[in-house]
């Protein structure tokens, strides 16, 4: 429901008064306050413009700062610091930002909320860092990269924050790929080479997604990990289609790419189920990876096997007369589907 400021802060002063009077439990407040949406005016949309211009600005300081070793150094040195004591001081400066950002949440929009969250994300991440080194884990990022898919995802459910949750997929998925090489043997982990064990990581974390949907503290983010495990099965897949399943490019390049074909296939009859499931249920982000999926793997082979052979024109003209009869068939469907609901319209 989009509504403007003022209508906004009256349901929201409303709502809160239900929860404290116990008329609507904690959770259902919480979904009643998700469904509002602020009407976006164009200064409101300018205003989001110049939020997004200083968290970018801000990551390119805290880039600037933190990975700047000298510049660290000097900090360190100039106030005879070790790594616990900046571990310690990032940690606090974390809890503070997220207790202040906490009260003044129902003031702000819900860009600016997420916004907020990045900045305390960094401020956590910078924490587990110094922790890491100070413990002398700084030779692997796997002790980091755990911890932090452990604490994010403790504090997203807690402080209600999508950016915070995409920090914990972002630090899972990196977890798993830099354990994986550690445990891998013969650049094989549990016999799968690096774009399938990430194809096979992306369709464990969809079915984590369906899962999310019904756990009530988590159900907020589970769009957000369903379209990412989307993603992530399709880049792998995108990988396998190319490399199969080799252990190592001397041995994929003696191969001709015929021998991978099977895995084109897959890699296709995935992007087209994932395209007609999206179409029959309305899922935009299944039916626009699906489609968008399908073009890369048709590009790819056309490079692949008919880079030499066929003629560029005939190879689009294929492409374009296929499309269009896909959205033609789309079309008469969609046709279908408004004479019918009119006819059932009383």
């Amino acid at each position: 429901m989009e509504l403007d400021k003022n209508e906004w802060h009256i349901l929201e002063q409303a709502i809160s008064e239900w929860e404290q009077t116990g008329k609507l439990t904690k959770e259902q407040a919480s979904g009643l306050r998700e469904s509002l949406q602020l009407k976006h005016t164009e200064r409101q949309q300018i205003a989001q413009y110049f939020f997004f211009i200083a968290l970018f600005c801000t990551l390119l300081a805290f880039g600037a700062i933190f990975l700047n070793e000298k510049l660290l150094e000097k900090i360190k040195l100039y106030f005879s610091w070790n790594d616990l004591a900046i571990a310690g001081i990032t940690a606090v400066l974390s809890v503070l930002w997220f207790w202040y950002v906490g009260r003044k949440r129902d003031r702000i929009s819900p860009v600016a909320y997420e916004i907020y969250m990045v900045l305390g994300r960094l401020s956590v991440l910078t924490s587990l860092i110094y922790c890491c080194k100070q413990a002398g884990a700084n030779t692997t990022y796997t002790p980091f990269l755990l911890l932090s898919f452990f604490l994010l995802g403790v504090l997203s459910p807690l402080l209600r924050s999508k950016a915070l949750w995409i920090g914990t997929i972002a630090a899972f998925i990196g977890w798993f790929g830099e354990s994986s090489v550690y445990d891998s043997h013969d650049n094989l982990f549990i016999g799968m080479n690096y774009p399938m064990r990430y194809a096979a990581l992306g369709l464990a974390v969809l079915v984590f997604g369906f899962l999310q949907g019904r756990i009530m503290q988590l159900a907020f983010t589970a769009r957000i990990t369903y379209t990412t495990a989307l993603l992530l099965t399709f880049c792998g897949l995108w990988g396998v289609s190319i490399f199969g399943n080799y252990n190592t490019l001397a041995g994929w390049q003696q191969v001709r790419q015929v021998h991978v074909l099977a895995y084109s296939i897959v890699f296709a009859a995935a992007a087209v189920v994932s395209f007609l499931l999206g179409v029959k249920y309305k899922d935009e982000a299944a039916r626009d990876l699906g489609v968008l999926f399908l073009l890369i793997n048709l590009y790819t082979r056309y490079f692949e096997y008919f880079w030499d052979s066929i003629n560029k024109g005939i190879f689009f003209l294929i492409l374009a007369i296929t499309f269009g009869l896909v959205g033609r068939w789309l079309e008469r469907n969609n046709r279908k589907r408004r004479k019918t609901a009119t006819a059932n319209q009383p």
